[in-house]
């Protein structure tokens, strides 16, 4: 259902930049921010989505099947990898968790968080897996 879900929110978001007042604005700008290879694979997917995190919250530790790259929107988060210095982000900061980093992000301070993600990961396989 997540998936639906994701993929109906990317298909208005294009709907919604398909417009005729779009075709009348200046071209956007556009930066890349990561970038990695992916192998040629039927077996893999990319999921693109938003990930909001309330004040107090956050995620456990966890890894994918698969790489992630994602963008701070709004907030500030401590991004952790295991074996790694932890780092602060905040608006227009990215990051990456490799495939099977062992990984959270934790808010910092008392605004929610709203981040973009990109999942390229195996299919069939959970999103996401805890990590002990």
């Amino acid at each position: 259902m997540a998936r639906l879900h994701i993929l109906s929110g990317s298909i208005l978001l294009g709907l919604a930049f398909a417009g005729g007042a779009f075709a009348q604005t200046p071209p956007a700008k556009r930066t890349i921010l990561q970038q990695a290879d992916v192998a040629s694979s039927p077996l893999q997917q990319t999921i693109f989505g938003k990930v909001e995190i309330a004040p107090g919250s956050g995620n456990p530790f966890h890894t994918h099947f698969g790489t992630e790259m994602g963008y701070v929107v709004a907030g500030h988060i401590r991004f952790e990898i295991r074996g790694e210095a932890p780092r602060d982000l905040g608006p227009g900061d990215s990051f990456l968790a490799p495939r099977g980093a062992v990984h959270r992000s934790v808010p910092v301070g008392d605004e929610p968080v709203t981040l973009i993600s990109t999942w390229t990961v195996d299919k069939d396989k959970p999103l996401l897996t805890p990590a002990p």
